[in-house]
């Protein structure tokens, strides 16, 4: 027998739960290929005598030195030895004299591998603090980290320390990592009416596909993935849709599409369907496996309505979540990158399509990557958006350094650009100012949580340079970091209060029974004990997940024709992520988009992206047209507006007070008597008109105590002036509230107050005092 089919008939013998069988099998694998790293490997897995199980696993780290699952062991060995578990005895035990060949045969040439070993550097553990913005950035949710660290040891040691230090670790239960389905079950798509309001003038198909939930044990144990089909306006679409594979892990596609339905998706249909599922466990998909109990933890965590011991609280969620699973017969174990990968190959076939051109984002990345690997014959081609290559372990990769070189380049992008520049010379050194005041004199700040609740914030120089790399990710907050360092300089934090408060709701959109269980699998349980806090592992333990099996992290090798996007200022997936991909990916085109950050071709920012896709689904074969790329490389900072010309306005009619006004066009509305500049929360400005049956002093008693929740304002508003316009006298009053100007007009109409409000920017107050205030208080008429 070969090596390999001694290698395969190891791992069946061991899986039936014959050891003694398996270690003889693995014996002679070893002493036909000395080198064979899979099979000293699995024959450490076949011993319970630790010196013999040690034996196997330095072998391992003598043929690759960076094997994770060999230095995890050994982590456990060490363990024991130091008397944290107990050693079994071993039962007639293999003898290990196996570096002897039989004579006269010549030295075996290295036999092709089952799996490749991985390779990775060596990692020194970083400081906690460094993996809790590293969790929280790159994964996108800092929320299972700090409840890993909530976490008691009581947990891990008592409760769950023989699982975490048992000698004898869950066999794997496949020799590679993808599985394939079988003859034994088929799949078929059940059309069903669409849970969801589906966008005007667009065709969709819903419905389910049933799925074995663990495809190597029980096939007739189903889950349900939901399914919508944007068809094609073409009378011909291509065969060949798109399939698109949301990020997260644990966010809801269907409902993103509906979302980006006219910016992202519209434009794709020209010629080809445009296929969304929510993964297992996730949205419509059945079962949901939601733990909204561990995010109401930890959202009165972080309100401080937590006693100073929070473990039970964070013990209980997690225990109640793990409990109500269980009761959904789900086995969390089920939900991993890899049964997504083969969800998608049923849900291609089910729906009756030869290929597909898979879009990934983000997380979908890495599923997309597994497809590439496991299903390459269903891929005509693959458009990858923010990647995270399979070999990267995003809990020890340490990008630090390159973070700060994207701040750099942001300073430079601004030096360059002649408005920016003007408004805020010497970014880079105002920057470095910041952060040596708060490190030396920290500060209290507020943070919105909702409309009318705020939670104070202490902020040193680490906090906010971590603040300034979280907002690089969204365009929208992007353009606003020069003003917001400019005005942190003068001691003004009133814009770091919506971006501080990114990390808190990340997890919004996010279902964190598949987001814990995924990264469990396919994360903690592939980095190496040293690299983070065993709480962490132990977390893991609570929901029983298990670790990869060898070789599923390994990169990915395919020449698939492959467009990849990374934006350059992308603090969640930096560009080095990108081009690690590309460099084992033979037919690649890799465009970095140079004025943003985390998932450019969804941003909506641009219509480049889809050009760019929409030309390369043309013929994957041929490299794209990147001419718009070019084009659109410039980022339009944002500046205080000077004072200039009053805004184009439009008529709104104020039915409900009987008014009508103009207001500023372009501005949007957030309800009937009120329009936001910007849908972006970090910008304050704000128009707003209503009438009540109050008196002026009643209202600004009122406002002052309660204006936009804890904000209140910062002093009683004072009389400035007055103003005559259509038959009304208007008294006009200024102050401000968490630093932002508050312009008040009052006047008397048919018994009742008419108020209007501008909240504006204290670098812009004259510009819009001028511009949009003064011009909306002349508009305001009686409905005739």
């Amino acid at each position: 027998m070969s090596t390999d089919d001694l290698l395969r008939a190891g791992i069946e013998a061991a899986q039936r739960g014959d050891h003694t069988t398996a270690a003889k099998l693995f014996v002679q694998a070893v002493q036909s290929d000395p080198q064979s790293e899979l099979g000293w490997l699995w024959l450490g897995y076949t011993r319970t005598a630790s010196d013999q199980r040690e034996h196997c696993f330095r072998r391992v780290l003598q043929i690759n030195p960076n094997n994770v699952e060999a230095r995890r062991q050994m982590e456990i060995l060490r363990q024991i030895g130091s008397g944290k578990g107990d050693e079994p005895k071993s039962p007639d035990p293999v003898p290990l004299e196996i570096e002897s060949k039989p004579q006269n045969q010549p030295e075996p040439k290295a036999a092709p591998r089952v799996v490749k070993p991985q390779r990775r550097k060596t990692v020194v553990k970083k400081p906690r603090a460094k993996n809790e913005l590293r969790w929280a950035i790159l994964a996108g949710v800092g929320i299972f980290f700090l409840v890993c660290l909530a976490v008691s040891g009581y947990i891990v040691l008592r409760q769950f320390g023989p699982q975490a230090n048992a000698i004898d670790p869950p066999l794997p239960t496949a020799t590679v990592p993808a599985i394939t389905p079988t003859p034994n079950y088929t799949v078929t798509f059940e059309p069903s009416e669409c849970e969801f309001v589906k966008p005007m003038q667009v065709r969709i198909t819903c419905g389910d596909v049933r799925v074995p939930e663990d495809r190597t044990g029980d096939l007739n144990d189903t889950i349900q993935l939901a399914v919508a089909i944007y068809h094609s306006a073409s009378d011909t679409p291509k065969p060949d849709p798109i399939l698109y594979l949301q990020g997260g892990p644990g966010q809801k596609a269907i409902e993103w599409s509906v979302n980006a339905y006219e910016t992202v998706i519209a434009p794709l249909l020209a010629e080809r369907d445009f296929i969304v599922f929510d993964p297992r466990g996730v949205g419509y998909s059945k079962p949901n496996l939601e733990c909204g109990v561990v995010k109401t933890v930890y959202f009165s965590d972080v309100q401080g309505n937590l006693p100073d011991d929070k473990t039970p609280y964070y013990q209980g969620a997690m225990f109640q979540c793990r409990n109500n699973f269980e009761r959904l017969g789900a086995n969390l174990s089920a939900y991993n990158s890899v049964e997504m990968a083969n969800d998608v190959l049923d849900v291609i076939r089910a729906l009756g399509y030869g290929q597909v051109n898979l879009y990934g984002v983000s997380y979908g990345t890495r599923v997309a990557q597994f497809v590439m690997r496991a299903h390459p014959e269903i891929v005509r081609s693959a458009i990858l958006d923010s990647v995270v290559p399979i070999e990267t372990q995003l809990f020890t990769t340490d990008t630090n350094a390159e973070y700060d070189q994207l701040v750099h380049n942001l300073f430079e992008d601004c030096r360059t650009d002649a408005a920016c520049n003007a408004a805020f010379p010497d970014l880079e050194s105002a920057y470095n100012q910041v952060i040596s005041h708060l490190n030396a004199q920290p500060e209290k700040f507020w943070v919105i949580i909702d409309k009318n609740q705020y939670i104070s914030q202490t902020i040193d120089g680490s906090a906010f340079r971590n603040t300034i790399i979280w907002g690089m990710r969204y365009p929208q907050s992007l353009i606003r970091i020069p003003y917001l360092i400019d005005r942190a300089r003068i001691g003004d934090y009133s814009q770091l209060h919506d971006v501080a408060a990114g990390p808190l709701f990340v997890f919004d959109s996010i279902v964190l029974g598949p987001y814990i269980a995924v990264n469990c699998h396919d994360q903690v349980f592939a980095t190496p004990t040293e690299g983070l806090d065993e709480t962490i592992y132990g977390s893991c333990n609570i929901w029983g997940i298990k670790p990869p099996l060898p070789g599923e992290n390994d990169p990915v090798v395919s020449g698939l024709p492959t467009l990849i996007f990374a934006g350059n200022y992308d603090t969640v997936t930096p560009p080095s992520f990108a081009h690690q991909l590309a460099g084992h990916l033979s037919h690649t085109y890799l465009v970095e988009i140079p004025n943003q950050g985390h998932s450019p071709s969804v941003s909506s920012l641009s219509d480049c992206p889809t050009t760019v896709i929409t030309n390369f689904l043309q013929d994957p074969n041929l490299p794209p047209d990147l001419t718009c790329v070019n084009e659109n490389s410039h980022i339009n900072f944002f500046i205080p507006s000077n004072p200039g010309p009053p805004y184009i306005i439009m008529p709104v009619n104020l039915d409900q007070y009987g008014l009508t006004a103009l207001f500023p066009f372009g501005w949007k509305p957030e309800t009937r008597w009120s329009y936001n500049r910007d849908d972006w929360p970090a910008d304050p400005t704000q128009i707003r008109i209503q009438s009540a049956a109050i008196s002026e002093s009643e209202w600004i008693t009122q406002l002052n105590s309660n204006f936009r929740g804890n904000y209140r304002f910062d002093q009683p508003p004072v009389k400035v002036g007055e103003r005559r316009a259509n038959g009304f006298v208007w008294t006009i009053y200024q102050t401000t509230s968490m630093g932002n100007s508050i312009d008040l007009a009052f006047t008397k109409s048919q018994g009742n107050t008419i108020m209007v409000l501008l909240i504006s920017l204290s670098d812009e107050h004259d510009a819009l005092y001028n511009t949009v205030f003064l011009p909306v208080i002349d508009s305001v008429k009686p409905v005739n």
